[in-house]
């Protein structure tokens, strides 16, 4: 057998940047593109020899910020949780990705955006949410609200590189306006790639004149119509503190997931259909 045609035969093996979730490391950034006026990608290479950054589906990392010394003289250090974008379908690509929003008196949103090509951060990881397991429900909703696409999106990025997987998604994504759905144009490329396995439901606070697609708040028409009924699936929730008060209920002052409250609980579901990402 010629030398080529073992190497044909032969797979790369998966090596996870990540491998300890209280050991911090560092990683440069390669890319910045905008994606809204107050959102932006950020891409961040991975170490030599890794070929992914290691986060199972669902988990996330946790993000160090130095912010400077407290009058003791210890360091004043912040930390954040964030979902990475990590496309399995793309293979080993070297980096990764942050969708990061802007706030005005986000500490670490504003450290992130004042990163230069080439500067570092340190994150620690994975923290595993939940543990998803391929084919354990024939449909899986989920309800975004702004950034709260990422964990959606890393659910979603599993299912559909795993040809094995015939979950069927259906994702209600809501936004203020049409030009901040993040991403709108790569989620839109899934839906056309599967078309019998994800189904998008967009809907925006104030939608422009030529909007064709849903407006107005998550309702519980819009629940109904799209997601998986009680008993029949899971359905996951992110977004902003208010966003989870209306949808699901907020979750419990420790972060754990709290009762199901909002809309969802109106119409049923409890906590076993119900999880709060």
């Amino acid at each position: 057998m010629k030398p080529f045609q073992i190497l044909k035969t032969m797979t790369i093996a998966s090596v996870p940047a990540l491998t300890d979730p209280n050991e911090f490391k560092a990683f440069s950034l390669t890319k910045v593109e905008k994606l809204t006026e107050t959102t932006s990608r950020f891409t961040f290479a991975l170490p030599a020899g890794a070929t992914e950054l290691g986060l199972p589906t669902a988990s996330f990392i946790v993000i160090k910020y130095l912010k400077g010394v407290k009058d003791d003289g210890s360091p004043d250090v912040i930390f954040r949780p964030y979902t990475p974008i990590e496309d399995p379908s793309r293979g080993a690509t070297g980096t990764f990705d942050l969708v990061v929003k802007r706030y005005p008196t986000g500490l670490v949103s504003n450290y992130i955006f004042g990163l230069k090509v080439g500067d570092s951060i340190e994150l620690k990881g994975p923290i595993l949410k939940y543990k998803y397991v391929a084919n354990e429900f024939k449909h899986i909703g989920l309800v975004a609200g702004g950034t709260g696409i990422t964990p959606h999106l890393q659910i979603i990025q599993r299912v559909l590189s795993n040809p094995e997987d015939q979950t069927k998604l259906s994702l209600i994504f809501a936004n203020v306006s049409v030009p901040e759905i993040i991403l709108k144009d790569y989620i839109d490329n899934l839906v056309a790639q599967h078309p019998s396995r994800l189904s998008v439901y967009y809907t925006v606070d104030k939608p422009s004149a030529d909007w064709a697609g849903y407006s107005g708040y998550v309702s519980a028409d819009l629940i109904t119509s799209a997601l998986p009924k009680p008993g029949e699936g899971k359905v996951f929730v992110c977004g902003p503190p208010p966003f989870y008060a209306h949808v699901s209920g907020s979750k419990a002052p420790d972060f754990s997931q709290g009762e199901v409250g909002g809309l969802l609980a109106n119409l049923g579901y409890t906590s076993e259909h119900v999880f709060k990402i």
